[in-house]
């Protein structure tokens, strides 16, 4: 996510005469406040790429985010008119329908290349190079458009109030999918291995912004010692990422203590309560020392 972000910045400001300002991306600081961080950008961001893949359709944030950006055009441009702030594009290819306020919204399936929609922007930044620099001169094209006309801004108090665009539990196609988070666990493994084993099948996780807000929070609940995200790059495979962080955790913290820090890093910035849960369930008893899992 974070070469598209920067292979878009580089196309809006060739739009826009290298004149564009405030051109941001998911970017958190280490050890801050995530949540009122998110709030803050999308309160004031002059226009919003969506990148839709399931884990994100999936997350309460990206609903947030999203109800957060459309309160904006409900208040402040209710009849339209302007060119388009908020701009949603396949990611990944999506197995589920989208959530009704994503359906109503015009997404960047008919942008060229033809067919981009059904592969995702990440297909094509690795197999189809011309393609994918086609559609960020296109989609930054866009993006300069709509800068031009500024959209105004949210306080952070306001967007704390504002819903979620939809329910992530209840979503307008059917409930959300459910996962065994466990299934094929060595339950004889260390814990660290099946602690990793959980963590490497939530999909969430391997979002950008979503793994580096679940770092900030492991920070948090820490006592503020940040985890420096470029430590743990999602581009490592899911288990190998997962694995060195438990092991890095274990060398400073009790198994109990470290296992309940990410099980509720994982509710509170993933939404995904049964990841959450099998990790609770992995924590050691204190009079027997073994975890509640089979």
């Amino acid at each position: 996510m974070l070469r598209f972000h920067s292979d878009l910045e580089r196309t809006v400001r060739l739009h826009a005469d290298d004149h564009v300002v405030g051109v941001s991306g998911p970017y958190l600081e280490e050890g801050g406040e995530w949540r009122p961080e998110l709030l803050w950008h999308c309160g004031t961001v002059a226009t919003m790429v969506v990148l839709l893949s399931d884990p994100q359709l999936d997350s309460e944030w990206c609903a947030r985010e999203w109800g957060v950006f459309e309160e904006r055009l409900r208040r402040f441009r209710p009849n339209g008119g302007a060119p388009h702030p908020l701009l949603p594009l396949v990611w990944r290819p999506l197995k589920v329908p989208l959530p009704r306020a994503v359906r109503k919204r015009q997404r960047l399936d008919w942008v060229e290349p033809v067919g981009h929609a059904d592969r995702g922007v990440l297909d094509l930044m690795y197999t189809s190079p011309d393609d994918y620099r086609a559609l960020c001169f296109r989609v930054g094209g866009l993006v300069a458009r709509a800068a031009a006309t500024p959209l105004p801004p949210l306080s952070t108090s306001e967007a704390e109030s504002v819903e979620p665009a939809w329910k992530v539990r209840a979503r307008a196609d059917g409930a959300a999918r459910k996962e065994d988070f466990t299934a094929g666990l060595d339950h004889s493994a260390p814990w660290e291995t099946r602690v990793a084993h959980v963590l490497s099948r939530v999909p969430a996780l391997d979002e950008e912004h979503l793994w580096r807000a679940f770092l900030s929070r492991l920070g948090e609940l820490r006592g503020g010692r940040a985890q420096n995200p470029l430590l743990w790059p999602v581009t490592e495979p899911a288990f190998e990422r997962a694995s060195r962080l438990v092991e890095h955790l274990s060398h400073q913290h009790h198994a109990s203590d470290t296992i309940a820090w990410l099980s509720l890093a994982v509710r509170e910035t993933t939404g995904v309560d049964g990841a959450a849960d099998a990790l609770a369930l992995l924590i050691p008893d204190p009079d027997t020392e073994g975890s509640l899992d089979p």
